[in-house]
């Protein structure tokens, strides 16, 4: 069965080649729109994960880790009080302006960090994290240096009129809001942008005791601050997530793209299949009147199903594959686990054979007495 059904598709090869490329055109954009998602939910999501806390304690209802409230920065003793908690930090997230060397004024995240550096950069491409506790300091990454005006470390700009200089620069630190996120001392945050009293923090970052249950100090946490919410790193990296993706529609409208991307591919393959199977219905027609069973007909069917759709996916994810690394250093990484990238491909596999159907039930009504009468 596989040799006749080969044989069948390069009866035609123009046409298999062109069936190839539209499945392979068709996986890549679902694979590229998915692994677009994908960046961006990790990117929305990274300074939340890479912080290292259990806890996350913020003004009620904090939509994302972009957009928190000012509380007071006694909750961070509070919560050092609560039993479980091996240690409690301060940290700033906020919106300010940066001016470049040439008077250009751009909008960045402004992040403040407590004495531990906790929630600040985890990849450093030159110096070191602790400069931003030096006087007039911050540390911006390297994919955004273009935009803020700065190429080196020692380079100055402002911030608010107040003078900043280029202490370090973190590596992949990317931001989803296309504002850079810049990182400083906690209370060089609070100066630079004015807003916050010295006195307030935006998030408290809770450490537990490994031996503790977190959800137990979560619920001890809120219990002595009932006017805050505290939720796990996980609920909160979610949560930002779904504001992001789900409430704004980005998501949703990275999601319409794939769907269509795959459902292209299943068209293609589809038609294809149908006007091969048409076209050699008197080569099937004389297959039947050599003895071949209807059953080994559908299967000639289901096997050129199958080769068409591997090998289009093959070409479809090596081009990802590509794509992906090269957007490695890019603000806009595309990214796909393999489980992903398999569920996808076995999406296109069997909506492909699904379809098939129209084919096999034109091969179920050939008539091999037809070959003697013509």
């Amino acid at each position: 069965m596989f040799l006749i059904a080969l044989r069948i598709l390069l009866h035609k090869p123009m046409r298999t080649t062109a069936t190839l490329l539209g499945v392979a055109v068709a996986f890549f954009l679902s694979a590229a729109q998915t692994g677009l998602l994908l960046g961006w939910c990790d990117t929305i999501s990274a300074l939340t994960r890479n912080a290292g806390v259990d806890l996350w304690v913020m003004a009620p209802r904090t939509p994302s880790y972009d957009y928190g409230t000012a509380i007071s920065s006694n909750n961070i003793y509070r919560a050092r009080s609560v039993p479980g908690v091996v240690w409690a930090e301060g940290l700033y997230v906020d919106w300010t302006y940066w001016q470049c060397p040439d008077g250009k004024r751009i909008n960045v995240q402004l992040i403040g960090l407590d004495r531990s550096l906790v929630g600040g950069p985890w990849a450093m491409a030159y110096g070191k994290i602790e400069a931003v506790h030096a006087p007039e300091t911050v540390v911006a990454d390297e994919l955004y240096l273009p935009a803020l005006g700065v190429s080196k470390v020692g380079d100055e700009v402002e911030l608010l009129g107040q003078r900043a200089r280029l202490g370090a620069i973190s590596t992949e630190i990317r931001t989803f809001t296309a504002a850079p996120f810049v990182f400083t001392s906690l209370k060089s945050a609070i100066r630079y942008d004015r807003r916050y009293r010295d006195d307030e923090v935006t998030y408290v970052l809770v450490q537990c005791d490994p031996k503790a249950s977190v959800l137990d100090v979560r619920a001890g946490v809120a219990a002595e601050m009932p006017e805050l919410e505290v939720l796990t790193t996980e609920e909160f990296s979610l949560r930002s997530i779904r504001y992001w993706m789900i409430q704004t529609g980005l998501g949703l409208t990275v999601m319409v793209t794939a769907f269509l991307g795959l459902c292209v591919g299943v068209v293609v393959t589809s038609q294809t299949l149908f006007a091969m199977t048409h076209d050699h219905l008197g080569d099937f027609a004389m297959l039947g009147a050599l003895g071949f069973s209807r059953l080994k007909l559908v299967g000639i069917v289901v096997v050129q199903a199958c080769m068409l759709v591997t090998v289009g996916v093959a070409l479809g994810d090596t081009a990802f594959r590509y794509a992906a690394h090269v957007s490695v250093g890019t603000p806009v990484p595309l990214e796909m686990p393999w489980k992903i990238g398999a569920l996808l491909a076995g999406i296109f596999l069997v909506s492909s054979f699904g379809v098939s159907v129209l084919s096999i039930r034109e091969i179920l009504r050939v008539d091999p007495i037809s070959v003697f009468r013509s």
